[in-house]
């Protein structure tokens, strides 16, 4: 009897364990990662708002290299990105920040292809013009929130 309770308890482990991990790695990064701003392309604006998400595109990945990893970026006084290279490996140069290029449909991108958001919220997003990332050491980066062209959050006061 005691062994099929030591096996249920060792496969809860095996799946919970690497959950909690995940979790705690998300949440460091958003609690100590770099503030990095990327403009927004153009989208197709028959796709821009679908149900409770904005389809999204980043400017600088009509600069990416395919068989790149990272992306070498320089940051302005008020955190917007530039691009300075792409390269197969970490680290980047002093000054640089690195951030992982994610393959998406064939295609090199910066970011996820989409921002979702509260039902009914939609209009608080029509002014988006650059996302606002958190960016870790290892240049793992998660989509915060969009800003407008005055670099102001966008659906902060959702109430």
């Amino acid at each position: 009897m005691k062994r099929p309770l030591l096996l249920l308890t060792l496969a809860a482990a095996f799946a919970i364990v690497p959950a909690l991990w995940a979790v705690w790695d998300h949440e460091r990064t958003l609690a100590e990662g770099e503030i990095v701003l990327l403009e927004l392309a153009p989208v197709d604006p028959r796709s821009l708002m679908q149900g409770d998400y904005m389809a999204l595109r980043f400017a600088i990945d009509r600069n990416l290299d395919d068989k790149a990893d990272y992306a070498w970026l320089t940051l302005d006084p008020e955190r917007r990105a530039s691009l300075q290279q792409t390269s197969p490996t970490l680290p980047s140069p002093q000054g640089v920040l690195a951030m992982r290029i994610r393959k998406y449909q064939g295609h090199s991108t910066i970011g996820p292809n989409a921002f979702f958001f509260q039902e009914g919220t939609s209009e608080r997003f029509d002014a988006a013009k650059w996302g606002e990332f958190r960016v870790a050491p290892n240049g793992k980066a998660l989509l915060t929130h969009l800003r407008n062209e005055k670099l102001e959050r966008l659906g902060e006061n959702l109430r």
